[in-house]
């Protein structure tokens, strides 16, 4: 149930009131430097050596300029910081391994940035099979103990170096996704660092853990979170590809994703099967999480299908001794690495994303419009790709409401990147949004448009994107964002949760 105005209102007043007086907003890192070096802190700015490492990450098309980087050690770091920000009127944010598309870890210029690498403690509860990690956890080490450990497995994204808290409150996708539901769905609850310096757990029925499970970042700092483990029932799998020939027209490849729609569509793609149709060479790739012949049983008859579209259909498998092998493969070596692997070579890139329901699945017009648009790339300082994952499994059996990210009935999760070749060109962004707009006003007519956090367009405007990643759900993440962080200190960053209207009156 949303809070109700008068709650809110109240819950405003009471945290200011527990809040630190304000100060004059320190615009240099001389005076954010003071309040830092006095908390006894490890800390990075521009004038210092570290700075280059302390701002490495993925994304290179954005500005990497925050008054400061702290290196908290432990969690009175970490509250000594927020309140040296807080008492400056600077805005927070937090990096973890810096994997996010659209370089958020950083935050808007002028932010104070808190990095959480070294909270990378871990845990198992076997009385509720919950795994509990630190805020700066990443994927390959936390699956790696999990499985040695426990022989248990949790949803993740196909990056065993990114950050765990970061990509499951973003949503997550996972070749595991259709069977146990998303990462996010799998967040149990999260203890969470408040804007007033208050250390609070936000557990199940929460508006706070409701509000994380799409939106985390705007509501205060991951310390830790509990996470839902699930038992593999066949320690083995197999990886496979299928392969619909070459010189595909558009006719083809839009035919032949709406036949791999109908199957899903029909409950004919079981959920222990993964699958991600690629927009370049019309190949779908994936992963079974169960017996070969179980997956022949499946996967046959979508073959058959697919050769009365293009005979030369080829279907390829590789059977993987374990589960384990199936999470390297997927995911990277660096799953068997205590790092995680490395952050890899910067990119300067663009990425947009829609999602389809099953109420309301691609047309064969669409998916022809999204091949077309797709082959129209007609320059060579930005290359192009993409990919279509199928989604239809456990998403089908939730609402729009059960977590503030919309993900009831999602079908596909359709993702394009435009990637510079070593720059970003000043139109590329304008480039990449009107390559694709034709996709973009298909759907509008067929219903509203959604996209998923992790790979939202950063360059929409707050109407649009707002409304793409959480429709309806959008106030009441306004009125819990009023009663948590009524001075907008996490609002840092591009798609940050603003106050609603009359919190700021």
């Amino acid at each position: 149930m949303a809070p109700t105005h008068s709650f809110i209102a109240q819950a405003v007043s009471i945290l200011l009131s527990l809040s630190p007086t304000a100060v004059l907003a320190q615009t240099s890192p001389g005076g954010i430097a003071t309040c830092l070096q006095g908390e006894g802190l490890q800390f990075s700015t521009s004038s210092d050596t570290t700075w280059t490492t302390a701002t490495t990450v993925l994304q290179q098309r954005v500005p990497r300029e925050p008054i400061a980087v702290v290196f908290a050690q432990d969690r009175d770091d970490v509250v000594a910081a927020l309140s040296c920000a807080r008492n400056a009127s600077i805005k927070v944010s937090t990096i973890n391994r810096g994997h996010s598309f659209q370089g958020y870890a950083l935050g808007t210029p002028g932010n104070l940035v808190i990095d959480l690498k070294n909270f990378t403690a871990l845990s198992f509860d076997n009385s509720t099979n919950e795994l509990t990690v630190g805020g700066g956890t990443n994927v390959g080490p936390t699956a790696k103990y999990l499985w040695d450990n426990h022989r248990r497995h949790f949803p993740h994204v196909r990056g065993s170096h990114v950050g765990m808290l970061g990509s499951m409150m973003g949503g997550g996708f996972g070749t595991t996704t259709r069977m146990f539901g998303s990462p996010m769905d799998n967040l149990a609850s999260v203890e969470y660092l408040l804007a007033n310096g208050s250390i609070v757990t936000a557990g199940a029925g929460s508006d706070l853990l409701w509000a994380a499970q799409g939106a985390g970042p705007s509501f205060g700092i991951a310390l830790s979170a509990k996470i839902r483990t699930h038992a593999i029932p066949h320690d083995g799998a197999l990886n496979y590809t299928i392969s619909l020939g070459t010189n595909l027209t558009v006719d083809t490849v839009a035919s032949a994703l709406l036949t791999v729609q109908k199957f899903a569509l029909d409950n004919q793609l079981p959920e222990e099967l993964s699958l991600r149709f690629m927009l370049g060479n019309a190949q779908s790739v994936g992963y079974f999480y169960g017996q070969e012949a179980a997956f022949d049983q499946a996967v046959n008859p979508l073959v058959d299908a697919l050769r009365s579209i293009a005979p030369n259909v080829t279907l390829t498998k590789n059977v993987l001794a374990s589960f384990w092998d199936s999470e390297v493969v997927s995911t990277g070596a660096g799953m068997n690495s205590p790092t995680g692997g490395s952050l890899g070579a910067g990119r300067f890139t663009h990425i947009q994303s829609w999602v389809a329901t099953s109420d309301n699945p691609l047309t064969l017009e669409q998916a022809t419009t999204l091949f077309q648009n797709h082959r129209s790339r007609n320059r060579t300082d930005i290359t192009n790709s993409g990919f279509l994952d199928l989604w239809a499994g456990t998403s089908l059996r939730t609402a729009d409401s059960d977590t503030s990210l919309h993900q009831g009935n999602n079908l596909w999760l359709i993702r394009v990147d435009g990637v510079g070749s070593g720059s970003w060109p000043t139109d590329g962004v304008s480039y990449m949004q009107n390559l694709m707009r034709p996709f973009t006003d298909s759907l509008k007519v067929t219903g509203p448009l959604r996209s998923f956090v992790n790979y939202a367009d950063s360059d929409l405007s707050l109407d649009e994107w707002s409304s793409m990643l959480y429709g309806s759900n959008f106030e009441r993440l306004q009125e819990i964002k009023a009663a948590v962080d009524p001075s907008e200190t996490f609002s840092g960053y591009g798609h940050a949760i603003p106050l609603p209207s009359f919190a700021r009156c």
